[in-house]
Parts: structure tokens; C-alpha cells; sequence
């Protein structure tokens, strides 16, 4: 039988999920804002700076989720709700949809981090 330490040091599957679509999605955030780069506009120039910068930090985010702390998961969490944000921002500019289907990898990893297991990591 497994004591709470034990239990706490085997990261929970969700997490390692959540942690590969923070990935994902900022991947995502710094190709796209670098290709959008080019646009003409300094709201566009903006917005292009502000997804390479907010997808840096989800790298840091990301590697910093593998350890169960509870500030580590609200910053996730509140990552997540931010790269929401500029994707729909990105789809007021540029009107492409393309674009707005990167809101799904936060909202899995928002799903996946709210789960009961991935809570009772964090605590």
C-alpha cells in the first residue's frame, strides 16, 4: 500500500496530458504570432509580440507543472484563460478561423486540470 508521499511523487496522467497541450499551445502561439509578424499595424504588431511572449511563458509554465505545487496549477489555469483571450483577440483582427481553432488546447488543458485527480496532485 502507498503512502501520501508516494502517492503525490506518481504524477497523474492528466497532468502529464495538460502539460503536452501547454506545449502544444504555445508552440502554436510563437509560430503564429512570428508568421502574423509581417502584418502591417501596430495593434497587429502587438498582438504578434504579446502571443510570442505569453507562448514563451507557457514553456515555463509547462515545465514548471511537473511538480505538484498549488501555485503551479492556478498559473496553468490562469495561462490558459489568457492564451483563450489572444486567440479570440487574433480572430477579431485577422478574421481567419484558422486562427480561433487554437482555443481548443487551452480549454482541454483548463478540462484536464480540473479533474479530480489532477486536484488531488496539486494539493
Amino acid at each position: 500500500m502507498l503512502n501520501n508521499h508516494e502517492t503525490r511523487t506518481q504524477k497523474p496522467s492528466a497532468v502529464s496530458f495538460a502539460q503536452i497541450l501547454i506545449y502544444l499551445a504555445a508552440v502554436l502561439n510563437i509560430v503564429n504570432g512570428i508568421y502574423s509578424f509581417g502584418s502591417t499595424g501596430i495593434i497587429k504588431k502587438l498582438l504578434c509580440i504579446g502571443m510570442i511572449v505569453f507562448g514563451a511563458a507557457a514553456f515555463w509554465v509547462a515545465a514548471r507543472l511537473g511538480h505538484p505545487h498549488r501555485s503551479r496549477l492556478t498559473a496553468a489555469i490562469a495561462l490558459s484563460i489568457i492564451l483563450i483571450i489572444l486567440r479570440l483577440l487574433e480572430f477579431s483582427v485577422w478574421h481567419n478561423i484558422g486562427f480561433l481553432l487554437g482555443v481548443i488546447l487551452p480549454i482541454l488543458v483548463i478540462w484536464r486540470l480540473n479533474s479530480a485527480e489532477a486536484k488531488s496532485w496539486f494539493r
